[in-house]
């Protein structure tokens, strides 16, 4: 089977995780879970080699673009009916705290074109997961009522600014790490790893919050820390896009 074949398998997969989610009982099982092994067997072979286990340089670049988009994904979707739902929030409301993290992401993108280009490739994606992480827990704190919702507001602008740090650098690297004649192609895979880890975690977010009769301060708390651990593991594995040297030593650049 080509990329072409593989790349319908990949589709295939995130269209029926997305139906799964919208169901309940077995059905629900057995539809993500075919889903889930779908895109375990496709998605693998439009990316880099190694991509699973993290391997250093490209892989982990690739890698992380997808953890970062699925745990901003899966926050975005459950803030507005949190907090709509748990603190009485009006749709417009809630909408302009999702603002936030957006300006402050388009903050983050022009903060990291002008600062001093870091000594480590791996600084700016970590600083921006590292934002991810403690803003998305942040906001996770606000399901507890005592927890004042500007506090929440705080954490989402955090998560915008590390995705602002996080976006171009990992662009930069993935050209920066690519042959001339795979540019293209390893772009491309970065936009993939993107666009799959966020159509799962929407899928994944949505089986969650249907599980039960309505959703109430344990599933977003859930949601939430499920997209902050995400994001975790993406700043424990960033030291990993500074690829080796012929002898197996790691460059600085």
């Amino acid at each position: 089977m080509g990329r072409i074949g593989w790349a319908c398998g990949a589709g295939v997969s995130a269209a029926l995780l997305h139906i799964g989610g919208q169901q309940r009982g077995a059905v629900a099982t057995a539809l993500v879970g075919a889903a889930l092994v779908g895109l375990l067997v496709c998605a693998p072979r439009l990316l880099p080699g190694g991509f699973l286990r993290a391997g250093r340089g490209l892989p982990t670049v690739v890698g992380l673009r997808g953890l970062a988009s699925g745990a901003f994904v899966a926050a975005e979707v459950v803030i507005p009916l949190m907090l709509s739902r748990e603190r009485g929030f009006s749709p417009t409301a809630a909408g302009l705290v999702l603002t936030t993290g957006a300006l402050a992401w388009s903050l983050g993108s022009w903060w990291q074109g002008r600062i001093r280009a870091p000594r480590s490739r791996a600084t700016l994606p970590r600083a921006g997961l590292a934002c991810i992480t403690a803003g998305t827990a942040v906001v996770a704190a606000t399901v507890v009522p005592a927890v004042p919702v500007w506090v929440g507001v705080l954490g989402w602008a955090a998560a915008g600014l590390g995705m602002g740090l996080l976006y171009p650098s990992l662009s930069v690297l993935t050209l920066e790490l690519s042959a001339p004649g795979e540019q293209g192609r390893n772009s491309s895979s970065l936009q993939l790893s993107d666009s799959l880890a966020a159509a799962t975690m929407l899928a994944l977010t949505g089986a969650l919050l249907a599980a039960g009769a309505a959703p109430g301060p344990g599933s977003y708390a859930g949601t939430l820390v499920v997209a902050a651990g995400l994001a975790l593991v993406g700043a424990l594995l960033a030291g990993r896009v500074v690829p080796q040297d012929t002898y197996g030593r790691t460059t600085a650049r």
